[in-house]
């Protein structure tokens, strides 16, 4: 295995929203010369994509440093930015512009007052609605939606919202009890017969030739996100640490990543 379509890179820990089913993980940010080193680490296998994420990755201070660094060594590289717009301003959004080819935003709900009370913070949809109206087709966009408790009725309506703009993908994840999420599993989670009315809505607009829409239930989520946490680990599907790129080889993890999705599929098709 020497090639990775999409890595998820997890810049930072800093966020300035407190999203009560957020997974980042608790761990200290690398300094620009040890993520340095992990994209030189990465440079040994064929990656197509590299989608900074946090926390709130423009939050790290050196994003742009260290995109810069990328970009010298692999111009052709793809570059997402997963942000909860709060920093941006014009001359930022002109910048991410320039530097980004994909931008991915979340909106979980139609209604402010649960955004709000579910820790995404004040004015959560209408700053992305007025980075939206700017946006003006100049990036390629993706809408993030955690599916749960609280919006399973809203769909059509965050639907609507979004139709209104050139959203190139929307993607919608089953609430998944991962760190934070484990202690509010109470308030999001979705049994399968609530999951199977997301699907239902889902394919009710499969035929939209606009947005593109994907459902990630959990074993999506589980198998298909090579993730890079703040430090620069990586884990299993145990959540456990199975080794760090700022000291392990890429092709050595890849190897352990591909025997556990390997097994992991046995035991899914001997069930």
């Amino acid at each position: 295995m020497n090639q990775l379509y999409s890595i998820c890179w997890n810049i930072t820990n800093k966020c300035n929203e407190n999203c009560k089913f957020c997974y980042r993980k608790v761990c200290r940010d690398n300094t620009l010369a040890e993520n340095k080193q992990i994209f030189d680490n990465l440079s040994k296998i064929q990656v197509d994509k590299i989608t900074f994420s946090g926390g709130e990755p423009l939050l790290y201070d050196e994003l742009f440093d260290l995109i810069d660094y990328i970009k010298s060594k692999n111009p052709k590289i793809k570059l997402s930015l997963t942000t909860n717009g709060q920093k941006i301003d014009d001359k930022l959004l002109e910048k991410i512009i320039k530097t980004f080819d994909w931008i991915s935003f979340s909106i979980d709900s139609s209604n402010e007052i649960i955004n709000e009370e579910i820790g995404r913070g004040k004015n959560h949809l209408s700053t992305i609605i007025k980075i939206l109206d700017k946006c003006n087709n100049r990036i390629r966009v993706k809408i993030n939606t955690v599916a749960n408790k609280y919006n399973l009725n809203d769909l059509e309506n965050i639907y609507n919202i979004i139709s209104k703009y050139n959203i190139n993908r929307w993607k919608i994840f089953r609430f998944y009890p991962l760190r934070k999420g484990k202690d509010n599993k109470n308030l999001f989670y979705l049994n399968d017969n609530e999951s199977k009315e997301v699907e239902k809505f889902i394919n009710s607009k499969i035929n939209d030739t606009k947005i593109k829409i994907h459902y990630n239930d959990f074993n999506e989520f589980t198998t298909s996100y090579f993730n890079i946490y703040p430090d620069g680990s990586i884990e299993n599907m145990k959540d456990e640490d199975i080794g760090n790129l700022l000291r392990d080889d890429i092709c050595y993890i890849l190897e352990l990543k591909s025997k556990e999705l390997t097994n992991h599929n046995l035991r899914k098709n001997n069930e």
